[in-house]
């Protein structure tokens, strides 16, 4: 039970009872005799707390935005579940507004790349760390999504594989509509963070939202440096919520 913790977490933040809580949860999913629909319709019975409390701060991040203009970006999408989380907002809250995008970048075969600025004392991020699920395997989610939607004709997810470095200003040269309303940089790591500042915050107005999910983390200090770099501190609150230590957000 030693590794048994979520991939993608810092293991020496979690204790014995966190790692016995987690295998108990996979054994309660495994061992229930229902079908695996009726299981996932009873999500809260077998997520974590910790899904959950993330689950809860992005819906009161979402509904933020309700009233400004713009795409959702999310910078990392790992295993899709902040991309689906934003996509389901908006599929119940705003069932119309087919202009707002969700837009995940990701390599989707782990991290490209790294720099020294991204090593801290408890980790040395490497080529190919945090490799999530595959990009066919969130296609197909995207079609059981579009199957609930009421405007399932107009495609509201987008998936751009490739290195963020090389993907992103191309993506706005061939969408030079694009304004965003919500930027959630989930990239851990300090190049293709500030990167992603540099390129969207011109198209993100008053009111819109930069979210953080690793901001004064020990584990990955590039995204606080990013930030530090790109944005005067002074002029904004970094916000965050009770039920989460990490995500944190702006509200521009």
């Amino acid at each position: 039970m030693e590794n048994f913790i979520p991939i993608g977490t810092n293991a020496s933040n979690h204790n014995d009872k966190d790692r016995t809580g987690y295998k108990l949860a996979e054994s309660a999913f495994e061992s229930s005799t229902v079908r695996l629909f009726d299981k996932l319709e009873a999500f809260s019975r077998f997520s974590s707390k910790r899904s959950l409390a993330r689950f809860l701060c992005k819906s009161e991040i979402f509904k933020n935005i309700l009233d400004i203009n713009g795409s959702i970006v999310e910078c990392g999408v790992f295993n899709g579940s902040g991309l689906f989380t934003w996509a389901q907002l908006s599929n119940i809250y705003e069932p119309t507004n087919y202009t707002r995008k969700i837009i995940g970048f990701d390599t989707f075969e782990g991290f490209p790349s790294t720099s020294s600025l991204d090593n801290s004392a408890d980790s040395t991020p490497s080529v190919g760390d945090l490799h999530g699920d595959t990009l066919d395997s969130l296609k197909q989610s995207i079609e059981k999504y579009n199957n609930e939607r009421h405007l399932s004709h107009i495609p509201n997810i987008e998936l751009v594989q490739g290195d963020f470095m090389t993907t992103a200003e191309k993506y706005v040269e061939d969408n030079k509509h694009l304004l965003v309303s919500l930027l959630y940089l989930d990239f851990d790591l300090y190049e293709p963070t500030k990167k992603a500042l540099e390129v969207f915050l011109p198209r993100m107005g008053k009111g819109s939202i930069v979210c953080f999910d690793e901001v004064n983390c020990p584990s990955y200090p590039g995204e606080t440096l990013a930030l530090l770099e790109t944005l005067d501190l002074q002029r904004y609150k970094i916000k965050r919520f009770p039920t989460d230590p990490w995500i944190s957000y702006i509200e521009l």
